[in-house]
Parts: C-alpha cells; structure tokens; sequence
C-alpha cells in the first residue's frame, strides 16, 4: 500500500483476522457442553482454528513479506449478513496464537474512510471499527478498534453476541492490545478513491484470564463489522454473532507448517 498511511497502538502509550479449509485447520460444526462456561450454551457453535505462530508478530501494519498472516488458516472467510450472503464491502478476520499472544488481522474493504474518535473508550462504533468479543468463561469481554486504532474495551455479563441491552459492562477492563493500522484513503472525505484499512492486533491471553491456555484451548468468539460512511452506518456482517456461535480452537499446527494460500490484501 503505497500511499497507505499508518498508526500505531501500545499499551504503554496510554494505559500503566476465505475459510480455512477442512483439510488443513478447517471449520467444524459441533455442540457444546461445557458447563463450566455459560457463554458456551447449547446452541451449535462453529470452529476458528487458529494455528500457532512460533515467533511473536510484530504488531507494525507492515504486511508486504509478512508470511504469517499469508495462509488462509485462521480464517473467518467473508463476513455474512443478516440474510447469510457475504457483506459487501469485503471483510475478513484472521486469528493466530502463540507467545502468550492472541492475534488479529482484520480487513476492511472500505469506499469512504469514516473516523473521528481519539478517547480511549469512547463511542467508537460511531467510526469504522471492529467489534470483537471473547468468552472463555462466564464473562464476555469486548475489544473495539476503529480506523484510527482507537480502542475501547470492557468485561461484560451475559452470554456472546446478546445485545447491549441484556448486558452490564465495566470499562474498566483493560485488554493491554497492541493495535496498528495500515489505511488506504483519506480519512472524513467522500469521493477520494478509498479502499481499505487493515488492523493487526495482539492480546495477552492473561487480560482473558488464559496465562495457562495451550494448543487445544478454546474460546468463545464473535466479530462484527458495520461499514460507516458520512451519512451514518451502512452493510453490517458478523461472523459467530447469532446461528452458530464462533468458537476459537488453539490449534498445535504452526503457521510455518500450513501451505501458504494466497497473500492478504486489495479485493
């Protein structure tokens, strides 16, 4: 991306992820019954399963050469919408594990960049932004990244996907991400050729209360995107949001053992 322009997201600046194929790390529709997890119901949930890295990523944006996220493993596929069609525009998570580290790289196709929230917690679903919620206990923690890398996340009551109305959440939470951006467009200016924003994200797995989890963990997972334009949001797509809920399996193959399927990028 060569006019993209970029921004970057540590903790310590201000707070003290097409469908993997069911041959190599493929999705799986099972039941649950893990009571120990009420997030976890009865309902059918469908499997992400995110291959090992064995070095940590550098959480930089830079993707040119970045083979890590280049394997269709991990992958979430297109987002659908409510009536089960792909969104459009195009949008796709990728998840990776390893060194204590949960890690994201998220897509947006994106006509008209929209961001204009800089507040560490604010109401950043009125920018373009990600909505990603984790469950491996009986809280659901959410994690917001916007366009501009802004992040707003909290620990919540109620079950993965429900709606605000049927939770309480405490933003007091912090998920210690690391978060950069890589965009391509101008930000707040219609009919300037945009294209897309593209996130990497890393989380420590002990902000989910996960310091032990290894190859074979699970965890409850939803991600939802609404594409925002000037006059408000627009298609919105999900993926483990309602009929089957998401679920992330920490898979022991590495990434440096998955055959490579086509580099992310421009769609």
């Amino acid at each position: 991306m060569t006019e993209g322009q970029k921004v970057l997201r540590h903790p310590a600046l201000w707070i003290p992820i097409a469908l993997a194929t069911a041959a190599c790390l493929g999705i799986a529709i099972k039941r649950s019954n893990d009571a120990r997890a009420p997030s976890r119901d009865a309902h059918p949930f469908v499997e992400l399963h995110a291959p090992r890295v064995d070095h940590a990523i550098a959480i930089d944006a830079e993707m040119d050469g970045k083979k890590v996220w280049e394997s269709e493993a991990g992958s979430t596929g297109v987002f659908k919408d409510s009536r089960g069609i792909g969104m459009v525009p195009y949008t796709e998570a990728k998840v990776r594990w390893g060194e204590r580290m949960l890690y994201f790289w998220l897509y947006a196709g994106d006509l008209d960049l929209e961001g204009s929230v800089t507040d560490p917690d604010g109401p950043i679903d009125l920018d373009d932004s990600f909505h990603i919620e984790l469950a491996p206990d009986d809280r659901v923690y959410t994690i917001e990244v916007s366009v501009l890398g802004t992040l707003a996340d909290a620990v919540c009551t109620g079950t993965l996907g429900a709606a605000a109305s049927e939770r309480h959440c405490d933003a007091h939470w912090q998920s210690g991400a690391s978060v950069a951006v890589d965009r391509d467009g101008t930000l707040n200016r219609v009919g300037d050729n945009d294209e897309e924003w593209i996130v990497e994200m890393a989380i420590p797995l002990s902000s989910l209360g996960m310091e032990k989890a290894g190859a074979g963990s699970r965890i409850p997972f939803a991600i939802r995107r609404c594409d925002v334009g000037a006059r408000g949001p627009g298609a919105c797509g999900s993926f483990g949001m309602g009929e089957p809920r998401g679920e992330i399996v920490l898979d022991p193959t590495s990434v440096d053992g998955v055959q490579l399927a086509g580099a992310p990028g421009r769609r």
